[in-house]
C-alpha cells in the first residue's frame, strides 16, 4: 500500500491544498492520501492556529467529496510541538509495510537542515516537496524529488488576513470551506 502523507497547519485549508492533493492523486497514485493537520508546527513557534476542531472540520468538509483521502488526527490529539517523525512512526506502526510519501511544501526545504531525527524520516518515507513561491527547485543537499505541477500563488496568512478585514475570499476557499468558516465565526477580527 502506498500512503501519501500531506502535512501542514491548514489554517484555512484552500485551494491551493487542494491542487496539491489533486497533482498527488494524478502523479503519484496513492492508495490513500492522509491530510494531516498540526496541532502546533514547531517551526512557527508563537503563532496559534484555530482551534484543532475548527481546522479538522473545514478539512472534513472538503474531504466528503474526495474519495481516497482522509483526516488523520494524529498530530491534532498529540501533546504539541507536532514533530513529523513520530507521526511518521505512529503510521508505520497503523499501517505495517506500507510505502509512506511525506508532500511538503518547497519552503520547508528552509528548515530541513534542523529537523527532528531526518535520517529516521528518511528511513520512514520518501519526501516529495510542491512548489511554493521562491522554492520552485529542489536545493542542494535536500532528498526526495519536487512534484511536477504549477505553482498556486495562495497563502493561508493572506486568506486569513483578508478574512480578518471582512473581504471575499471565494476565490482561494472551496465553498464548504467558506460557508463552514462564516458558521463558525473563525478568523474575524
Amino acid at each position: 500500500m502506498k500512503i501519501a502523507v500531506f502535512g501542514g497547519s491548514f489554517d484555512p485549508i484552500h485551494r491551493g491544498h487542494l491542487a496539491v492533493a489533486d497533482a498527488v492523486q494524478d502523479r503519484l497514485r496513492p492508495d490513500l492520501l492522509l491530510w494531516v493537520p498540526a496541532r502546533a508546527a514547531p517551526h512557527k513557534p508563537g503563532r496559534c492556529p484555530a482551534p484543532a476542531a475548527d481546522r479538522a472540520a473545514l478539512i472534513e468538509a472538503v474531504l466528503a467529496g474526495r474519495p481516497g483521502e482522509r483526516l488523520c488526527r494524529l498530530e491534532l490529539e498529540r501533546e504539541p510541538p507536532s514533530y513529523t517523525v513520530d507521526t511518521l512512526e505512529e503510521l508505520a506502526r497503523l499501517h505495517p509495510g506500507a510505502e509512506f510519501l511525506l508532500v511538503l511544501g518547497g519552503d520547508s526545504q528552509e528548515h530541513w537542515p534542523n529537523w527532528r531525527r531526518r535520517e529516521r524520516i528518511l528511513e520512514l518515507a520518501t519526501p516529495v516537496w510542491f512548489p511554493r513561491p521562491g522554492w520552485e527547485r529542489l536545493r542542494p543537499g535536500v532528498p526526495g524529488r519536487m512534484l511536477a505541477m504549477e505553482l498556486v500563488p495562495i497563502s493561508s496568512s493572506r486568506i486569513r488576513a483578508a478574512l480578518a478585514r471582512g473581504e471575499d475570499c471565494s476565490r482561494w476557499l472551496p465553498p464548504a470551506v467558506a460557508a463552514e468558516i462564516a458558521a463558525r465565526g473563525l478568523y474575524r477580527a
